[in-house]
């Protein structure tokens, strides 16, 4: 989900920090598959791309990536300012700032901000972001300023607030399991802090100040411990939507030394901080890719992740056969799900398979439940019905598809169960994957 469009002069501190120049954290992308990199040091005309780039000029680093569709990217001279366009994407981001040679923490750098000003007009779903990575660990961190349709990230709670630059933000972690990073495929957390009210400006222009250190120690606090950086950057980013947007001013600073913020206000949920902990205290921090299964739950998660911001535990008291299911709560999407990755040295495209998994909500009224296969075509997610069901309030139903045929050139598969017209909870339990039935 990335877009974004910017222009601005520059105000680096002289000492900040080593630039993604460098050799060894620079030499891979901040995003997979960027094909092509300008080193050009200054700017005399504004530079317009349309494809995958990564370069730097006047002083910032700039990247465009995206998967699929029609996008537009103005690298503006003299600073951090940059447009962009994009239409009939799928996922795209344009951002500007600065890479690092991930040597330093945010501490060991300075304190970093942003003074931000952007005529930003989405339509659909889109954030107007800071933007960056950090390695050992692996993180990838969001401080969201304001959305288009959705805002981000999906997750069941906060697991606390910081007040900062006049905002009041909440702060969430969130997983990716085995999903494209600055290291190829990965598994990492995701760092959150996100407005809780949209700034309010001059028609579709904003302008504000986004501490960044500050909330890297609102962070800290909550637990979230960063680790070397890799890039600070203004990104614009959009999902499956299309908008404009032009960053007239991005002045990044990064002033020396380092001192703990102590005009911010923090709060800590320790039981969210809980409840979250014990979320993923049985999901492997590599899943494993599922070859034919008999799964039941009886043993723990075996192996099924939340999907989107949903939450997955064991459930004691619910079951279709046995003693235990899967429960799956916190859902703020209706794609959110319980999800498990799928072995391709078992699945293979063109071949047909029997999925079959036993599913029960209790919202209510009757909702629609589906499983559905996720899966890569060509560097595009895509998603394909497997089976589709009403489910009457407290009955469980059975999703079932005898001789389901995998897409072909499917890779990257992952199958999981959703309700599509409900935010319901649900369970599932029972679920089976072999060869097709006869």
């Amino acid at each position: 989900m990335k877009h974004s469009r910017i222009r601005v002069l520059a105000v680096l501190a002289a000492a900040a920090c080593t630039m993604s120049t460098a050799a060894g954290c620079a030499e891979k992308n901040s995003t997979p598959d960027s094909s092509t990199e300008s080193t050009a040091p200054t700017l005399a005309e504004p530079q317009v791309f349309n494809e995958n780039i990564t370069g730097s000029a006047d002083g910032y680093d700039y990247e465009l990536w995206k998967d699929e569709g029609d996008t537009t990217f103005t690298v503006q001279p003299g600073g951090g300012q940059f447009s962009c366009e994009w239409d009939n994407i799928n996922n795209a981001l344009f951002r500007r700032g600065q890479k690092f040679d991930c040597t330093k923490t945010y501490q060991e750098l300075g304190n970093i901000s942003i003074n931000y000003g952007v005529d930003y007009q989405p339509d659909g779903n889109s954030y107007m972001c800071v933007y960056g990575w950090t390695r050992e660990e692996l993180i990838e961190y969001y401080i969201v300023e304001t959305w288009g349709s959705w805002r981000p990230p999906g997750a069941p709670f906060a697991i606390g607030t910081v007040t900062v630059d006049g905002a009041t933000y909440d702060i969430y972690k969130t997983m990716r399991y085995e999903q494209p990073s600055i290291d190829d495929t990965q598994t990492f957390a995701q760092y959150w802090s996100v407005r809780q009210t949209k700034p309010q400006g001059d028609g579709t222009k904003l302008e504000g100040t986004i501490s960044v250190s500050k909330h890297f120690d609102a962070w800290k606090k909550c637990g979230l411990e960063l680790g070397k950086m890799y890039e600070v950057a203004l990104n614009i980013e959009g999902y499956q939507s299309k908008g404009k947007a032009e960053v007239y001013k991005n002045e990044l600073t990064i002033s020396e030394p380092y001192t703990e913020a102590n005009d911010i206000t923090v709060t800590v949920d320790a039981e969210a901080i809980k409840k979250l902990a014990e979320s993923e205290s049985d999901t492997p921090e590599t899943p494993t890719d599922a070859g034919f299964f008999e799964i039941g739950f009886e043993n723990g998660k075996e192996g099924w992740m939340g999907r989107g911001g949903a939450l997955v535990t064991v459930d004691k008291e619910k079951a279709a056969a046995g003693s235990q299911s899967l429960f799956v709560s916190g859902r703020t999407d209706y794609w959110n799900g319980a999800t498990i990755p799928l072995s391709s040295d078992v699945y293979k495209p063109n071949e047909s398979y029997h999925f079959k998994a036993q599913a029960m909500q209790q919202s209510g009224k009757t909702v629609q439940m589906k499983m559905t296969l996720q899966y890569n075509d060509g560097g595009t997610e895509k998603y394909d019905e497997i089976a589709l069901l009403d489910a009457p309030d407290g009955e469980w139903i059975t999703l079932e598809n005898k001789a389901y045929k995998i897409p072909d050139n499917a890779t990257k598969l992952q199958l999981y169960v959703e309700i599509t017209n409900s935010l319901a909870d649900f369970y599932v339990d029972e679920v089976t994957a072999s060869e097709k039935a006869e």
